[in-house]
């Protein structure tokens, strides 16, 4: 019950930030790292609360798997802010 807790304020954070970020017209990869940051050990994990966030390095590192797939989603996000007109105009 407590993974389903946490795997689920990571997500809605990562939503509702990504959200935000498209109102201020910043990339949703953005949002993601701000959502894992407030998330993790070092901000709302702090707290020690179980189920609030990700109190310790060794609970993220538990969701091995998920990490993975979910930094694979966010290269895919990366990949498609890169548009090819952009890059001429940057490279001129």
């Amino acid at each position: 019950m407590q993974i389903l807790l946490c795997l689920s304020i990571a997500l809605f954070a990562g939503l509702m930030l990504s959200r935000l970020a498209k109102v201020l017209k910043l990339p949703a990869v953005t949002a993601y790292l701000v959502a894992g940051i407030l998330v993790g050990p070092y901000l709302l994990g702090s707290f020690g609360v179980k189920g609030l966030g990700f109190i310790s390095m060794e609970d993220i590192e538990s969701y091995g798997i998920i990490c993975d797939v979910a930094l694979g989603f966010i290269a895919f996000s990366i990949g498609n802010e890169f548009r090819l007109a952009q890059l001429k105009q940057i490279g001129k």
